[in-house]
């Protein structure tokens, strides 16, 4: 008989069960995977000990010198054009909620709660842009006591097989609840036999994945999502400027920008501009300093043409006489643009110009607002779409700007360098999940 470690083995490769690859994998493979998490109900951890299990494994994964951890980092880099350095230091921010005293809180909600209606089995269809994307829900459903079958995407299929590999050796038992599967976008069969065999269903990707299955009553999707950073004043002192420009270059550079939690364009409140500038020009050789640091990616052709554009816009706006100011690294490296006013003021602007969402790979908006209500102004046309807020100013700036974030309805607000690292808790689109599996506060 072997142990849930050896079949955690054959089960987390190319596709799936028995050493099968993804071409070969039929729907019978992944009822039989949901299956076998559903059967695992009967050696269920319970929440203390799973939270345990898991805290353990992801105490094991912060350490840099963990040999599977290296080895993932280094597959993911060949894969996907990423620097080591790069995924070295987004894996660190990944990973910094999951401690042992956060997964104990969960693990005492969830017994706490009183709730009997969780399902049993928990779906998740993961994205291949942010290597380990989905965790939060994937641990808050295993402390909670569902059997999860997480299917890889086929930018990224390495990640969450090489954790439940980790996980397994620590605890059998929690080891047992988890199934790791992979194939295509393309296999529609093996999606659909996934979305049967599940009670629920968490799909990550862009709108148009989530828009395909949306008519699947059991499935929560988490689409397109952007963040931003709205910068006070007080953080735009001579002695605190160089820091808040550091803390946000890392927030653009983790992850190539690629996540519903990358920075896509900073507010600066500024009466005259100057001081937004002034922060464009530290970002700017901030990101500079983190090329050398944490080289950046191979950009596919795409997304380099698109970052081209946003270069070719800014210079002719400038040509045009337009206040626009372009900053940019060597070949694609980074950009920053800037600007002292927010472009709805334009003529014939739209409200949706005054927000720019990133190409990523580095690329960044830097805008002066005159004050909180010009910022709501900025962001009205993506309001629904903003999953984090970074805020940097003094004490009373940074509650008042609190106070706007909030009634706004972002999920997540923090500091500058923070937004990679959500709490466990995070209310993630909304909190839609969190709330069904555990119940709101």
């Amino acid at each position: 008989m072997s142990t849930a470690s050896s079949e955690a083995q054959v089960r987390v490769r190319d596709g799936g069960v028995a050493g099968l690859d993804s071409s070969r994998l039929v729907e019978s493979d992944v009822a039989s995977a949901a299956a076998r998490v559903r059967g695992a109900e009967n050696i269920n951890p319970g929440a203390d000990r799973m939270a345990k299990a898991l805290a353990r494994a992801f105490g094991v994964w912060r350490d840099r010198d963990y040999a599977r951890r290296r080895e993932t980092i280094a597959a993911i880099a060949r894969s996907a054009g990423y620097s080591v350095a790069i995924l070295e230091n987004s894996i660190d921010a990944l990973l910094k909620p999951f401690t042992g005293d956060a997964l104990k809180s969960i693990a005492t909600r969830v017994s706490s709660s009183g709730r009997i209606d969780r399902p049993k089995t928990a779906g998740f269809i993961a994205a291949g842009n942010v290597a380990g994307a989905g965790m939060h829900e994937i641990a808050i459903a295993l402390v909670a006591g569902a059997g999860v079958v997480v299917k890889t995407a086929s930018a990224e299929p390495i990640f969450f097989a090489e954790f439940a590999r980790t996980l397994a050796e620590i605890d059998r038992d929690a080891g047992a609840r988890i199934e790791v599967l992979h194939w295509s976008r393309a296999r529609a069969d093996l999606t659909a036999a996934l979305i049967a065999n599940c009670e629920r269903v968490v799909a990550y990707g862009d709108d148009l994945t989530i828009e395909s299955l949306r008519n699947r009553p059991n499935l929560i999707g988490f689409g397109s999502r952007v963040s931003a950073a709205v910068v006070a004043p007080g953080a735009t002192d001579p002695s605190r400027i160089d820091r808040v420009a550091e803390l946000l270059a890392r927030d653009v550079v983790l992850f190539e920008q690629l996540g519903c939690l990358s920075l896509h364009h900073v507010f600066v409140v500024s009466h005259t501009g100057d001081a937004a500038r002034e922060l464009a020009i530290r970002m700017s050789a901030a990101l500079e300093r983190m090329g050398k640091s944490m080289p950046p990616a191979k950009i596919p052709l795409r997304d380099a043409v698109e970052i081209r554009g946003v270069r070719e816009r800014a210079r002719w706006r400038r040509i045009a006489g337009e206040p626009a100011e372009l900053f940019e690294g060597p070949r694609l490296e980074w950009t920053v643009v800037f600007e002292p006013r927010p472009n709805l003021f334009a003529p014939g602007a739209a409200l949706e110009d005054s927000f720019k969402v990133s190409p990523g790979f580095r690329t960044v908006h830097v805008t002066g607002v005159r004050d909180l209500g010009e910022f709501r102004d900025c962001i009205a046309g993506v309001s629904g779409r903003i999953e984090a807020m970074a805020v940097a100013g003094d004490e009373s700036e940074a509650a008042d700007i609190g106070a706007t974030v909030g009634a706004i309805g972002i999920p997540y607000v923090c500091a500058p360098g923070e937004m990679q690292s959500p709490p466990l808790d995070w209310r993630h689109g909304g909190g839609g999940f969190i709330d069904m599996i555990i119940g709101a506060r």
